[in-house]
């Protein structure tokens, strides 16, 4: 059937005026392994289409999902693991190869491992970088000790530790740990950024004891002290929390200095937990807490979900049945964000979810892990931004679609510049259309195809 590709946009003069809307929950897979917990994605097979990667904390599987660029990924046989209760998982290239290793924490029997990648999504080999991490949890990647190599982190949650592990950039890592903190009680996570801007890697750390937790931050020595050695700040960002979840630095507001954005699952320890941002005022960190309909806030990640130019904030939740499961707040500049727009109501325990553009069609969609229903979910963000000095409403239609030859555009005076796109993100066609002019798609090969609008407005399109 022909169909018309229609564009409404309401006109606000010199301003630009942006709708994101996702689609309905799409399910990869509705009977992963059980609980799945962790989730990372990036290039993993070769081709220009990122892949999804996750772990489950019951089921001790690492399971790898091949994007095929429509929307849909497809399930490859399982990774071959030894490690049990999976709490931390990351893709990253510890050996220089050029291409992205799994990086993982087995809580239950004290492992931090990595499996390489042989450029084809082969993980084949199980090297264990420590068996004594104890209680081993979260996880952080980064040059600690200035070397060019991706160093690792990690949160030894039963014996109270925070630990480092050198890389000499072939995968091969110091065989003991090198320490970041042994005071706090059950830290579970550790992020890490250059919070002082001297050139070096700072630790952000949390715990989640979910009674009297903290926030901390650890400094750096090694510009300009020549080692790598951690002190805790005199003050801590914040105490007296329920167990804080997720804990990163980001800049809020935009002034140059990160702050820090936490969440706060609180379970069994109050009525709700929270989403927090804490903002450095010279003497210690200034709290501000977000109305959020999520009782229960999970992973709070700072993403440009509608391509302003504007990282927004998305946040998803840790609680078990009804309710909201995924929110976004949209960022208008100077840290003023919109209240919460709901992305999905349609989970149980979605503690973890990644963000990336899966269909290459220029704006960041969602995977997400539902922990209590073993399901690993798709949301393909819908983003129109148009910005057109005029005060009236106007609509852009494309047709035919399907299409064999000829796509033709109407609703718009003047010009409009058209770039093609295939799914896998390679411009094939970009001209500027006078009004009542068609779009001759003929030398195109058969199969979908994203068109933009003066590099802004993208939809799609099926060339027969």
């Amino acid at each position: 059937m022909k169909l018309k590709l229609l564009f409404a946009f309401a006109m606000l003069s010199c301003f630009a005026f942006a709708q994101t809307t996702f689609l309905p929950k799409v399910g990869i897979n509705t009977s992963t392994g059980d609980a799945p917990y962790t989730i990372s994605s990036g290039l993993i097979d070769g081709d220009a289409l990122p892949d999804i990667i996750i772990g489950t904390n019951l089921g001790n599987t690492l399971e790898w999902y091949k994007n095929n660029g429509d929307g849909t990924f497809t399930i490859q046989p399982l990774i071959t693991n030894t490690i049990s209760g999976i709490g931390g998982l990351m893709l990253v290239d510890l050996n220089a190869d050029g291409f992205l290793d799994i990086l993982a924490t087995a809580y239950n029997n004290d492992l931090l491992v990595w499996y390489p990648n042989d450029g084809l999504g082969s993980f084949m080999t199980e090297n264990i970088i420590s068996s004594s991490v104890d209680g081993a949890s979260g996880l952080a990647v980064g040059d600690i000790n200035n070397n060019t190599f991706p160093d690792i982190a990690v949160t030894a949650y039963d014996s109270d530790e925070v630990v480092w592990f050198s890389n000499n950039g072939t995968g091969t890592f110091t065989l003991e740990a090198n320490k970041i903190d042994d005071t706090l009680n059950a830290p579970g996570v550790v992020n890490m950024k250059d919070i002082d801007g001297d050139g070096d890697l700072d630790a952000l750390v949390a715990t989640a004891v979910y009674a009297g937790d903290v926030i901390e931050i650890f400094r750096n020595d090694l510009i300009p002290g020549g080692s790598v050695a951690f002190t805790k700040d005199v003050m801590s960002v914040t105490t007296g929390k329920v167990g804080v979840f997720n804990a990163a630095f980001v800049d809020l507001d935009g002034d140059a200095n990160l702050d820090i954005l936490a969440t706060e699952v609180s379970y069994g320890g109050g009525p709700t937990g929270n989403m927090y941002w804490y903002e450095d005022n010279g003497s210690g960190f200034t709290e501000t807490t977000f109305t959020t309909s999520i009782s229960n806030p999970s992973v709070a990640q700072f993403r440009d979900l509608d391509n302003d130019g504007l990282n927004d904030i998305i946040l998803s939740s840790g609680k078990s049945g009804a309710g909201n499961d995924i929110v976004w707040f949209k960022n208008n500049g100077a840290g003023v964000f919109d209240s919460e727009v709901v992305i999905d109501a349609t989970q149980s325990q979605t503690f973890v979810y990644n963000i990336a553009d899966f269909d290459a069609d220029g704006d960041l969609d969602i995977a997400s892990c539902a922990y209590n229903d073993d399901d690993l979910n798709y949301f393909e963000n819908q983003k129109i931004v148009l910005s057109i000095p005029d005060a009236e409403l106007q609509t852009i239609s494309i047709y035919p679609n399907p299409t064999k030859d000829k796509l033709n555009f109407e609703g718009f005076n003047g010009s409009i510049d058209v770039t093609i796109h295939d799914l896998l993100g390679k411009q094939v066609l970009n001209t500027v259309l006078n009004a009542g002019k068609s779009l001759d798609v003929s030398h195109l090969a058969n199969g979908a195809y994203v068109v933009l609008i003066n590099n802004k407005v993208s939809s799609r399109f099926i060339k027969e």
